[in-house]
């Protein structure tokens, strides 16, 4: 029941920033704009939606290589090729990645556990190892973002007045209801509960490793979290590093693309004078809005970028309403379509997209019956 209440409060915050987004508009205005856009862009936007997909697919698989288990390998006199042994191929990674977007439109952040359960049952990699390298994977996505963001903010320069208006006097208003030694206070303490803690932990670590071990449960555990940060110190350990680099570029390289190629279509690039530079920055204010942890980014990503092409690009509401329903419709359609195309064609059922371990209701209902039994 917790559970459930949680999606429903999910699905409610999601419809009330849709309406947000889209209330007081010309509803057959932003009707006429997408009736009217020209369709023959839509196999480039396929194609490079799926291509930024795999470029995504191949990083992943990049950071694998320094899993333990597929580096033993790699270091194994006996063992001889291009791939070390326990390494997948890219077609289950790709699978796997195109399953997980398709599950984030249902479930906000459960496509992560649903691509990395995927691929561990397709393959002999651990499923924490794996979940830690999909961890280092957002890690990295968050700095490009970052630095996206800063690059958008100087590309920005000449409209500070609107930045500071919509953006930055909102927030300085706030903070500003908070005096500085309230403020000061907070800070101090929770350094202090941090380094506390972190003291605590270290020494409850030291006391009890020899009783863990002596725990087959703990054993486990602590072999899942051992195996969970192998997983996020790949990018430490992976050979050849500049081809994380590479993939990375290409990947938002391809995601500016998937941005810009929607102004083509509904004629905004002449109409509005828009560039490659304002897709970036429309894209970086999108992805910003898809963090939301919302079902697809729906509602959040509709009102942001609609709140960015208005203000900052003077696009008229309708249009930029347009563009962002376009936009996420075209996404929604081309990863559920090719998630379940990839589900089909590796032959996975459902179940198998949990994690190990995780029983099924009719699982959980065999054993209550038999304790009760």
């Amino acid at each position: 029941m917790r559970n459930r209440l949680a999606y429903a409060g999910t699905l409610a915050l999601a419809a009330l920033l849709l309406y947000l987004a889209l209330r007081g508009m010309d509803t057959d205005a932003m009707a006429d704009a997408l009736r009217t856009a020209n369709y023959a862009w839509i196999p480039a936007l396929a194609a490079v939606t799926l291509l930024a997909s795999l470029a995504r697919a191949w990083r992943w698989r990049l950071l694998m290589e320094a899993l333990p288990e597929v580096a033993d390998g790699r270091s194994s006199p006996e063992k001889t090729g291009a791939d070390p042994p326990g390494l997948p191929g890219i077609k289950p990674v790709f699978y796997s990645v195109m399953i997980g977007y398709m599950v984030n439109f249902a479930a906000p952040r459960l496509g992560e556990v649903a691509r990395t359960a995927n691929l561990s049952a397709q393959s002999r990699l651990r499923f924490s190892g794996l979940l830690g390298t999909v961890v280092t994977e957002r890690l990295l996505d968050a700095a490009v973002l970052g630095m996206g963001l800063g690059s958008a903010f100087l590309l920005l320069a000449g409209r500070a007045a609107i930045l500071r208006d919509i953006l930055i006097d909102p927030a300085i208003e706030r903070l500003g209801a908070v005096s500085w030694y309230v403020t000061i206070l907070v800070v101090v303490a929770l350094a202090g509960a941090v380094l506390l803690g972190y003291v605590f932990l270290l020494r409850k670590a030291e006391e009890n490793e020899a009783a863990d071990r002596k725990n087959p449960l703990k054993t486990r555990v602590a072999g899942a979290l051992a195996a969970f940060r192998d997983g996020m110190a790949t990018i430490l350990r992976v050979p050849g590093k500049q081809r994380i680099a590479w993939s990375t570029a290409a990947m938002w390289l391809l995601y500016l693309l998937m941005a810009y190629i929607p102004f083509l279509m509904l004629n905004m690039a002449d109409a509005y004078a828009l560039s490659l530079t304002d897709g970036w920055i429309v894209m970086i204010f999108g992805a910003l809005g898809v963090l939301v942890p919302l079902p697809g980014g729906t509602g959040s990503y509709h009102y942001i970028t609609i709140q960015a092409l208005v203000y900052l690009f003077a696009v008229h509401h309708e249009a930029a309403a347009a563009y962002a329903v376009l936009c996420h419709a075209a996404q929604l359609l081309l990863h559920v379509a090719a998630g379940g195309v990839c589900l089909v064609l590796q032959g996975a059922r459902w179940p198998r997209l949990r994690p190990p371990g995780a029983a099924t209701p009719a699982e959980q209902a065999t054993q209550r019956h038999a304790t009760d039994s």
